[in-house]
């Protein structure tokens, strides 16, 4: 009898607990829940850090430029230099970087496959989840090589990298802040042709 309420005790605080972390969005009562139905989020979450990612945003329009690095630093202006001219400092994977809105699977930090959700509700307003991505340009993924390598002993070839930012999901009918995985960079992978000298 006394383990069965100590494990019932320590299920009903872990419960507690998990809500009160944060991670987990509940619905909101009043919302009738349907399957095409927006779920409702608390504005509260948005303003802890640990949920803020200049690669992912709320928006009710689509976003029109690339993020900004530092969201809370607003005296100070980033200097962007132009196109490189003659510096010898050149990109050897070409890459192009975009908005995508429409994202609805993603691999969470677990390796599970978990479900985007496109749009959710916050103070009544219904808001389309966006991510900046960076992606090897078609043109050079695959066949012909990395820009300025060595063909004659290196083998090489652009591919995108990865890294993982938070995000509105749903996986098995619980909706949550998880980490999803997105491209980010095209990086180029070298291996030598001959390993003799």
């Amino acid at each position: 009898m006394q383990w069965s309420m100590l494990a019932l005790l320590l299920l009903f605080c872990s419960h507690n607990l998990a809500l009160r972390a944060g991670d987990i969005c509940p619905q909101d009562s009043k919302h009738e829940q349907t399957v095409d139905s927006t779920p409702t989020v608390d504005p509260k979450l948005f303003n802890k850090r640990r949920y803020r990612s200049p690669r992912v945003l709320f928006s009710e329009l689509p976003p029109d430029s690339e993020p900004t690095e530092h969201q809370g630093s607003k005296d100070r202006t980033k200097r962007r230099a132009g196109q490189p001219q003659s510096r010898g400092v050149y990109s050897v994977c070409e890459s192009v970087s975009f908005w995508v809105g429409n994202k609805t699977k993603a691999t969470d930090i677990s390796g599970n496959e978990v479900t985007v959700l496109p749009d959710v509700s916050i103070n009544d307003v219904k808001k389309k989840q966006y991510f900046f991505e960076t992606v090897c340009s078609s043109a050079r993924t695959g066949g012909s090589g990395c820009l300025g390598i060595d063909v004659r002993h290196w083998n090489s070839y652009c591919t995108n990298s990865h890294t993982f930012v938070r995000a509105l999901t749903s996986f098995k009918n619980l909706v949550a802040w998880r980490l999803i995985r997105i491209n980010v960079a095209c990086v180029c992978v070298l291996s030598r042709k001959s390993w003799r000298q």
